[in-house]
C-alpha cells in the first residue's frame, strides 16, 4: 500500500542477472507454506507448485503449515490428498500439525524450530513461483544479500476488476523498487521470500498479534541495516474478481501497516521512520484522492489540487507500465483501470481506521471456500493416511514414519 505518489522509476535493478548456465544449489532450502482453511483446489494448486520446483530433492524440505485438532483436520485430509498426488521420490515434503495458525505469524513462529535449510523462505497456500526462483534466490544470497523476494502477480482474469488488480500488482511491485532506488529503504513482502535462516532470527519472534507480520520486518530490517534485494523470476497469484474482496484485503494490510509504524515507531531508526513516513504519507494521499475530486466538482479552489493528484498517479503508472515486463502483466483495458482501482480503494482506508478503531485483529481472505461440501469428502477420503495427533505432531505425506518433533527427539522455531 505504498504505491500512490510513490516513483516508479527508476527501478531498482535485481539482485542478480540470473544462475549461471550449469551451476547447481549446494544449499539446504526450507520453504514454509502456510495452508489455512484453504479449499481443496488451493492445496492441489500448492501442491503442483512443489512438484513443479526446479531444485535438488536432497537439498529441498517442504513444510506444510495447517491447524492442529479437529479444527484442522479438514486441511490434513487436504493435504495428505494433494503430497501423495503429486509428491517427488526423495523430497523431505512433510505436514506440521501447529497449534496456532492466526495470524501467519504464530504459523510461523510455530514452524521455525523445524526449519533445517540454511535458506528458509516463505511461500503463501495460492502462490506458484517460476520453477528457477528457489535456485535464483538462493545464488542471490551466495552473492552477499540477506534477504531476496519475488514479486507476486495476480494470474490473468476475465473481469475488469482482475484487470485492474493486475495492473495494480504491477504498480505496487515498480513503487517498491522504485522506493528502495530513491531512499534506500525496502517493503519486504509476506510471501515468495527468501533469507538466510540467520536473517531470519533478525525478525523472530514474528509477531503474532497483528495480520501485517511482514511490514514489521520490513521495519526491523531497515534497522538492522541488511542488504535486501528483488528476484528476476516471479510468482504468480489467483486472479481477484471480487472488488469487495480485493477491497476488504487492502484494508487488512493498511490497517497492519499503520499499527505497525505506531507501535514501533519510538524504537525506528532513522531508515525505519523513513520507511514508515512514506507508508502514512501515500495512504494519505490515497484516503484524499476521491475526496478532493468529489469535492472539485463543486469547490473550484480544489481544482488545482485534484489534478495535481491524478497527475501524480496517472504518472506512477505509466512508470510501471514503461518497463516490458510489468506491461505484459495485464491489457490496456486494465491499465486504464489502474487510477479510477484506486479511487476505488481509497475507501479500503477508511475501512482499515475503521476497524482499527473497533479493535479488529481480524484476516480478511480474498478466496472462498465453496459451498459445496463434495471436495471435502474427496479430501478427507484420499487423505486418510496422513496422521492427525497431537498440537505439535506431523504427518507424512509419503505414508513414511512420521518425523517427531524436536521435543521428542527428532528433527528441528501475520
Amino acid at each position: 500500500m505504498t504505491d500512490l505518489l510513490v516513483p516508479t522509476r527508476p527501478l531498482h535493478p535485481h539482485a542478480v542477472a540470473g544462475v549461471p548456465p550449469g551451476r547447481r544449489p549446494t544449499r539446504r532450502l526450507t520453504v514454509l507454506t502456510p495452508l489455512y482453511r484453504e479449499s481443496a483446489a488451493t492445496f492441489e494448486r500448492s501442491a503442483r507448485a512443489v512438484a513443479a520446483l526446479d531444485y535438488p530433492d536432497e537439498l529441498l524440505q517442504v513444510l506444510w503449515l495447517v491447524e492442529a485438532g479437529a479444527a484442522g483436520d479438514r486441511d490434513a485430509a487436504r493435504a495428505g490428498a494433494a503430497m501423495a498426488a503429486y509428491r517427488r521420490a526423495g523430497l523431505d515434503w512433510r505436514l506440521l500439525r501447529l497449534p496456532g495458525m492466526s495470524p501467519k505469524g504464530a504459523a510461523l513462529n510455530h514452524a521455525f524450530p523445524y526449519a533445517e535449510g540454511e535458506v528458509i523462505a516463505i511461500l503463501d497456500a495460492d502462490v506458484v513461483p517460476d520453477p528457477g526462483q528457489a535456485a535464483e534466490a538462493v545464488h542471490a544470497l551466495e552473492q552477499g544479500h540477506a534477504l531476496v523476494q519475488a514479486e507476486e502477480f495476480s494470474e490473468p482474469g476475465t473481469g475488469l476488476a482482475a484487470r485492474a488488480k493486475a495492473g495494480e500488482d504491477a504498480v505496487w511491485h515498480a513503487s517498491v523498487r522504485g522506493l528502495k532506488r530513491l531512499a534506500g529503504v525496502h517493503v519486504v513482502a509476506g510471501s515468495s521470500v527468501y533469507a538466510w535462516a540467520a536473517t531470519w532470527d533478525l525478525v523472530r519472534p514474528v509477531r503474532a498479534d497483528d495480520v501485517e507480520e511482514s511490514y514489521h520486518w520490513s521495519l526491523g530490517l531497515m534497522g538492522a541495516g541488511v542488504e535486501t534485494g528483488f528476484l528476476a523470476s516471479a510468482s504468480r497469484v489467483t486472479a481477484t474478481e471480487r472488488p469487495a474482496a480485493a477491497l476488504r484485503q487492502r484494508a487488512r494490510w493498511t490497517r497492519g501497516q499503520l499499527r505497525a509504524v505506531t507501535v514501533s515507531w519510538r524504537e525506528l531508526p532513522p531508515r525505519g521512520r523513513l520507511l514508515g513516513a512514506v507508508t502514512v504519507g501515500s495512504l494519505a494521499a490515497r484516503a484524499a484522492l476521491p475526496v478532493v475530486c468529489a469535492g472539485a466538482v463543486a469547490v473550484r479552489r480544489l481544482r488545482p489540487a485534484a489534478l495535481a493528484l491524478l497527475l501524480a498517479d496517472a504518472a506512477c503508472v505509466l512508470g510501471a507500465r514503461r518497463d516490458p515486463a510489468y506491461r505484459q502483466r495485464t491489457d490496456a483495458t486494465g491499465w486504464a483501470l489502474v487510477v479510477p482501482w484506486h479511487m476505488v480503494g481509497a475507501f479500503a482506508v477508511y475501512l482499515a481506521l475503521y476497524e482499527w478503531a473497533r479493535g479488529e485483529r481480524g484476516w480478511h481472505s480474498v478466496r472462498e471456500e465453496p459451498s459445496s461440501g463434495v471436495g471435502v469428502a474427496v479430501g478427507a477420503a484420499a487423505g486418510a493416511g496422513v496422521r492427525a495427533n497431537d498440537s505439535a505432531s506431523y504427518g507424512s505425506s509419503a505414508g513414511d514414519s512420521a518425523a517427531r518433533p524436536a521435543s521428542e527427539g527428532g528433527s528441528h522455531d501475520d
